[in-house]
């Protein structure tokens, strides 16, 4: 089941900006709202392990370098939100955390290293540098998931181009792997047969 975290429901349901500045201007009042969000989201799980779900693709978002860079407003709220709906999936039988990217890059993915989960998706890609499926697989300590960009050949390339591009990936593939797309594949995908 995909979950998405409190701080990204917040953002859907408030707007971007409008929680931003929120939690820029007065985190007390906004941290109040992220802890309803997350009694919310604790409810969806419940119902859905209740419902016979056995594990969760987590998505975290608010830690990326856009946001809230130079403060410790991801620390001190977003994440205890994060961890709140994760120590109740935690005992689900497998789970995968994925750091989400879709609307920005992170400049490091430290904030995320403790976060359970027994396999990491994430981009390769940071601000300032990409890392291998090796490197986060070992920065992680688990196995890691994805390797296909989701903006590269999986969404634009034909069917050859997209198995050459597999065929690479595999080859420097760490030892635990589960190919994937780094996030949501956006809109249709020619190659796919």
């Amino acid at each position: 089941m995909t979950l998405y975290s409190p701080f990204m429901w917040a953002r859907h349901l408030a707007g971007d900006e409008n929680l931003a500045e929120g939690l820029r201007e007065n985190p007390e009042a906004v941290s109040k709202g992220l802890q309803i969000m997350t009694e919310n989201v604790l409810t969806l799980v419940r119902g859905c392990k209740q419902a016979g779900v056995d594990g969760f693709y987590a998505s975290s978002q608010g830690g990326e370098s856009f946001r809230f860079a130079g403060t410790d407003i991801f620390k001190k709220y977003i994440k205890p939100a994060d961890l709140a709906v994760w120590e109740e999936i935690h005992s689900c039988l497998f789970n995968i955390l994925h750091v989400c990217d879709y609307h920005g890059t992170y400049d490091s993915l430290k904030p995320f290293l403790d976060y359970p989960g027994q396999v990491v998706n994430c981009s390769l890609k940071l601000s300032q540098r990409t890392l291998s499926a090796v490197e986060i697989s070992k920065l992680f300590k688990r196995p890691y998931m994805g390797g296909l960009d989701r903006k590269g050949v999986i969404s634009s390339g034909d069917a050859d181009e997209i198995r050459k591009t597999v065929e690479g990936i595999l080859d420097r593939a760490p030892e635990k792997f589960i190919l994937a797309a780094d996030c949501t594949v956006p809109g249709e995908t020619p190659g796919r047969t």
